[in-house]
């Protein structure tokens, strides 16, 4: 299924991915494929995953 929208990161309409780290709906230019995470939390920015108890931290 494609999701249709506006990316979270350029606002571009485009065809969305869902980042696994902080949730966000961004397009396939915004989206570290490699990686498989968006390009801001490729780079370490925009992810909650160093927040306690946030995603990918153990409680």
């Amino acid at each position: 299924m494609e999701v249709m929208g506006l990316c979270a990161i350029c606002g571009k309409s485009a065809k969305l991915y869902t980042c696994p780290i902080c949730g966000k709906l961004v397009c396939g230019e915004c989206m570290d494929h490699r990686k498989g995470m968006c390009v801001r939390c490729a780079r370490g920015r925009g992810s909650p995953a160093g927040e306690p108890g946030g995603p990918g931290t153990y409680k």
